[in-house]
């Protein structure tokens, strides 16, 4: 969203550092999301605009499928466009 992305020197000062609860977030799909995990980056990760564009998200990261992109022109606006009514995750 326009923010400039955290130094991994910070990151990883926060890291070594802090020893509550960690969520990272900021445009994780489910591939990313797995490697932060692992290398311990954090302990949670967060899924925003994400799941307001994938309403199935946990199935659609625990199959691999594409996701929907979010459509920021809809954020905040009366009605359903861009919260009910982007597509499904259509399997046979």
């Amino acid at each position: 969203m326009g923010w400039p992305a955290l130094p991994f020197e910070v990151r990883d000062c926060i890291r070594a550092n802090y020893r509550g609860t960690l969520i990272v977030s900021g445009g994780y799909d489910g591939v990313r999301a797995e490697k932060d995990l692992q290398a311990s980056v954090g302990d949670l990760v967060a899924f925003g605009r994400s799941f307001l564009a994938n309403p199935d998200l946990p199935e659609r990261i625990r199959l691999g499928a594409e996701l929907n992109t979010d459509d920021p022109d809809t954020w905040y606006t009366p009605g359903p466009e861009g919260y009910i009514d982007y597509p499904e995750l259509v399997t046979a």
